[in-house]
């Protein structure tokens, strides 16, 4: 008697419908964590943004600025009058105390978010640092969500001598 190594045909239908109530019930959740790492992520990256800002200042002993920036991938960007920080921003120190960007001025670049973020602050386009680490603009909140409906978004506030916290709240 010969006998055969392989899959009946009703033991791959087996497999296969098993398979796919697996990926029907794991795939979105992936999706989720997914879209929750990218919050934590850009919200970090603000935060360490933040930091590098006020540590420059201190390290040259001149104001430094992050600001919004819509051109970020300009040789010399240039900070904007938008409250859109999703468009991308940047940290610069005014070495020369000109109030004017130059390329040995910018510390880093930030490139835009992607595009189902939003990412806005309630008034404010920059926040500036003194020679001591010391913010000289006013607090603001940043918000920080994604195309999710009800899902947990990020606060990043700001306050007005510069220092930063995070808080989860809902986004509509």
């Amino acid at each position: 008697m010969k006998y055969s190594n392989g899959l009946t045909i009703f033991e791959l239908m087996i497999v296969l419908a098993v398979a796919s109530i697996l990926l029907s019930v794991g795939v979105p959740s992936f999706r989720g964590v997914m879209m929750d790492n990218r919050l934590v992520s850009d919200t970090n990256q603000f935060v360490a943004s933040i930091s590098l800002a006020r540590s420059s200042a201190v390290r040259f002993q001149r104001d430094a600025t992050i600001c919004v920036s819509a051109n970020t991938s300009a040789t010399v960007p240039t900070c904007t009058a938008s409250t859109d920080w999703s468009q991308g921003w940047m940290v610069w120190v005014d070495k020369n105390r000109d109030a004017i960007t130059t390329a040995d001025e910018v510390v880093s670049v930030f490139a835009p978010l992607n595009d189902s973020l939003s990412f806005t602050a309630a008034n404010v386009n920059r926040f500036t640092y003194d020679s001591r680490g010391f913010g000289s603009t006013p607090a603001d909140d940043l918000t920080l969500c994604d195309n999710r409906s009800g899902e947990s978004g990020r606060v990043i506030k700001v306050n007005a001598i510069g220092r930063t916290s995070v808080v989860k709240q809902g986004c509509s």
